[in-house]
């Protein structure tokens, strides 16, 4: 008896642990695995938040893929993710172009323009008087 309420509290624990565990992984901690393995994922993920107690420990363990192997993306994905980056580049280096010259060459020289305008005319007035 002791051994069966022992066993569902490691259970509990574990999964208490582990579901602590994926709540912190975001997608850019993660490895880049294989998409058929991560269905297996998705349903212990799954069988954690159901907090269903019928399956044992072993069950839950073979429910589960453990592996080592990572899937490195393809050429063409590589190849296209660069592209997008330098796209990207390109983009915020054309914004911050547009901005430079719409704050430090329009403004700047409208606000010398209208400093002048306004000296020139009190000088003026001050000419005329």
């Amino acid at each position: 008896m002791a051994d069966k309420s022992l066993e569902a509290l490691v259970v509990k624990v574990v999964k208490k642990a582990i579901k602590k565990e994926i709540k912190a992984i975001n997608q850019y901690s993660l490895p880049i695995v294989s998409t058929q393995r991560n269905q297996e994922l998705q349903s212990f993920a799954e069988t954690l938040e159901t907090e269903d107690h019928t399956q044992s420990t072993a069950e839950i363990f073979d429910n589960t893929y453990a592996s080592n192997t990572v899937n490195f993306p393809a050429k063409e994905d590589v190849e296209l993710e660069r592209k997008l980056r330098e796209i990207k580049f390109k983009q915020d280096l054309r914004k911050d172009w547009i901005l430079f010259i719409l704050r430090d060459v329009i403004v700047y020289a409208a606000t010398v323009l209208l400093i002048f305008t306004v000296t020139g005319f009190y000088l003026f007035a001050i000419i005329n008087t």
